[in-house]
């Protein structure tokens, strides 16, 4: 069975100029959609890496660009340190590569940047900080959904299913685009920065979509993700709640706004989404 720690984990190979260098895989059977791996899964593996890399920080946000569909197999992951302020931020760029026929890179001397291909690109913010000026003085943010109204969620269309992810919905609201998720790992696993990541870009689809033939039959795919984490909870997480508010398609694009908490409430991160339907994949229809 996979395993989502093992599946995001990094290695680091060494220095190559400016970049730092981490090894890892892109695991075949994890999340996989479409033939190739969740997007936010993929973008996992390099919060591991930065998690290394600033190992007293905690992250604050990331920004995903997806340039092309990752493959499972051997990956690198380039950090780049942009700037480091005197406050306690440091903004890192992290770009996942691969070769056109992904293998193992075992030595700092073999890696040639050239015969890589950028995956995906992103900037990601972290801080050593603790602590800081709070005021809660406007009440605009949307509460968390119930879990005893969800229930479990086919997730047969990603190849490890709830072997790997236990996930749970709620329809009720999907009709004005409002879809409520949990999500747990099965194994009972505390849920981190990277497990944050991994969920903030997954989600039912609203009944209105999930009607429409066209749609269910186009791969989607993520061409930028944000998320922005508040500062963890003192009790372990076990479980997001997620509330995602969708928009209409126009021009094969969709936007997506999401909330995710943990089991008691508290919010733990915001994200919001640009997605496209690949409309040049819908099957044609016999003439017949």
């Amino acid at each position: 069975m996979p395993d989502f720690q093992k599946s995001t984990q990094t290695h680091y190979l060494g220095k190559h100029g400016r970049k730092t260098i981490y090894v890892g895989n892109v695991d075949s059977e994890f999340l996989a959609y479409h033939g190739h791996p969740q997007g936010s899964y993929v973008a996992a593996i390099l919060v591991d890496a930065i998690l290394q890399f600033a190992s007293s920080h905690r992250v604050v946000a990331l920004n995903a660009f997806f340039f092309k569909p990752s493959v499972p197999g051997p990956c690198v992951v380039e950090l780049e340190e942009l700037k480091t302020s005197d406050r306690g931020y440091c903004v890192t760029q992290a770009v996942l590569k691969q070769l056109r026929t992904p293998a193992p890179l075992t030595t700092i001397a073999e890696y040639d940047p050239a015969l890589y291909i950028a995956k995906l690109h992103t900037v990601i913010t972290t801080t050593k900080k603790e602590g800081g000026y709070t005021y809660i003085g406007i009440d605009n943010q949307p509460s968390a959904p119930a879990f005893d109204s969800m229930k479990a969620s086919p997730i047969h269309i990603m190849r490890g299913g709830d072997k790997v992810l236990a996930m749970y919905e709620n329809l009720d609201y999907s009709n004005t685009g409002e879809v409520l998720n949990a999500f747990e790992w099965p194994s009972g696993e505390s849920i981190d920065a990277k497990s944050l990541v991994c969920f903030g870009d997954i989600s039912s689809v609203p009944k209105p979509l999930a009607r429409n033939e066209d749609i269910i039959h186009m791969p989607r795919l993520t061409l930028q993700f944000e998320i922005s984490f508040r500062e963890p909870p003192t009790k372990p997480v076990k479980r997001v709640l997620a509330k995602v508010i969708m928009s209409d398609i126009i021009g094969s694009n969709l936007d997506a706004d999401g909330w995710l908490f943990d089991q008691d409430g508290y919010l733990l991160a915001t994200a919001r989404h640009h997605i496209t339907f690949a409309d040049d994949k819908i099957p044609k229809k016999s003439n017949l």
